[in-house]
């Protein structure tokens, strides 16, 4: 793991900041520490990472070592053969989420929600982050359901005790045994989290839709989105080389963007980004994918981005597949891979490849919600139910694409899906559709304690 950064011993809180918190997150994946690396800007201090040898006890690292190393397992387990269906039917179980309908009262709490409530009260989970946060006038902004249900268990209620949601849908274990007397306040990413909330039994006082915490760096500013309004329209121009989407769509994007550059300024060459999961689930589809594309990399028409996260044996598994395939000489050029050990720096460089990418294939993930910035999402396989309905969540709002033949015939498929404008329609709907403003509604609600809302898709 990356060395953890967090704020010095002491009382932090002697002297509130005015319009910040703490920003408690886990390293566990990186959906979670993804979301809380975009407010960086109103974190008191450094990110705390709970479960790092500074922020607990060795009891207590233990078990979220042990917890770390299961998650990643069970990530990993459906590439394995003949027992991977069953460690994912099992993974499927434990992270099971009921369908909404009918309507009824799904607030009673589950096992998963009786066993963490045992090791917070038992076995000391997140006490040395609660702790630190004890007796302070700041509140915190949690973006993993542990640390927030601790602190709502042990900690003066008077504290606002934020939690952020980073998946389109959710277990009942994000919500206390008692929502109805919980202090904690919700941040929902969309509003079929705010809806499964509600039937968890949690108020609607205590829920704000906010959107997912987007970079700054690939927005701009909140009033006028110039870096993100700059990178769609480019990446359209290259995803519609036949003019299938602007000749329908043309008005629309005029109003929203600005004028279209002309068309033989926009480069021919297509950027594809292909990022693993957190835990480094599906490296093995680079091998395939670089397989199918190796000409279109030497005729020039397509860079290769290749996500391998904070794990060095992913990098080094890229770097293998690369020479294996004889595409060295292009390395650096037209495939390059994003890789850095500590988790900040990677994403980092990660958020600005981002501004240049075309296509991103991704595992729905918590990066489902990057759609928003005017990125088609290409969908690999999903790894458990929320990411399932992640999944479910992207097509809803158009914005995620099913992959259009085999892994093995990429070079065909993939160019047929630009040249028929349907990566364009999926990157237009994505940055419609998605909240684009979550960053700055967190803020706002740290800051002033409300929400303005906004009707305007460049609003919300």
């Amino acid at each position: 793991m990356p060395a953890p950064l967090s704020n010095p011993p002491g009382n932090p809180d002697a002297n509130p900041p005015r319009g910040k918190a703490f920003v408690i997150t886990i390293l566990m994946g990186l959906g979670h520490i993804r979301a809380a690396s975009a407010l960086r800007d109103i974190a008191i201090g450094n990110i705390l990472i709970d479960g790092s040898r500074d922020l607990c006890g060795p009891g207590e690292h233990k078990t979220w070592e042990k917890v770390r190393s299961l998650y990643y397992f069970m990530s990993k387990a459906g590439e394995l053969p003949i027992v991977g269906k069953l460690f994912l039917w099992l993974l499927h179980r434990a992270q099971e989420i009921p369908s909404f309908y009918p309507a009824r009262d799904l607030s009673a709490p589950t096992f998963g929600v009786r066993h963490l409530e045992k090791l917070i009260q038992k076995s000391g989970l997140c006490a040395t982050v609660v702790d630190r946060l004890r007796g302070g006038n700041s509140p915190a902004i949690h973006t993993f359901y542990a640390s927030a249900i601790a602190g709502d268990h042990l900690i003066d209620k008077k504290q606002t005790n934020y939690l952020l949601l980073c998946d389109a849908d959710i277990n009942r274990i994000w919500v206390p045994r008692y929502p109805s007397t919980s202090g904690i306040r919700y941040l929902a990413p969309c509003s079929q989290v705010k809806k499964r909330l509600l039937l968890y039994g949690v108020p609607e006082a205590n829920i704000f839709l906010t959107g997912f915490p987007l970079p700054k760096e690939n927005i701009g500013s909140k009033e006028d989105l110039e870096v993100l309004k700059g990178d769609v329209l480019a990446r359209l121009m290259r995803l519609d080389p036949k003019n299938n989407f602007y000749n329908i769509h043309q008005r629309s994007v005029d109003f929203f963007l600005g004028d279209s550059p002309s068309p033989e300024l926009v480069p021919d060459c297509l950027t594809l980004t292909f990022a693993v999961g957190g835990s480094g689930a599906q490296a093995g589809m680079a091998l395939r994918i670089l397989r199918s594309l190796r000409h279109k990399i030497a005729e020039g028409r397509i860079r290769v981005y290749l996500s391998a996260g904070i794990h060095r044996e992913v990098y080094e598994q890229f770097i293998r597949y690369i020479c294996t395939l004889g595409l060295s000489r292009y390395y650096g050029d037209s495939i390059e891979i994003i890789y850095h050990e500590n988790v900040f720096s990677y994403l980092k460089q990660f958020n600005a490849v981002l501004r240049s990418t075309d296509v991103l294939w991704t595992k729905p993930s918590e990066l489902s919600f990057y759609c928003a910035l005017g990125l088609p999402i290409l969908t690999a396989p999903a790894v458990g139910t929320h990411e399932e309905l992640n999944r479910e969540w992207l097509q809803d709002v158009h914005a995620g694409i099913t992959p259009a033949g085999p892994i093995e015939h990429t070079d065909e498929w993939l160019f047929d899906l630009r040249e028929s404008g349907v990566l364009a329609e999926a990157a237009w709907d994505g940055f419609l559709k998605g909240r684009k403003l979550g960053t700055y509604k967190i803020e706002e609600l740290i800051q002033t304690g409300t929400l303005t809302p906004g009707n305007s898709p460049l609003e919300r």
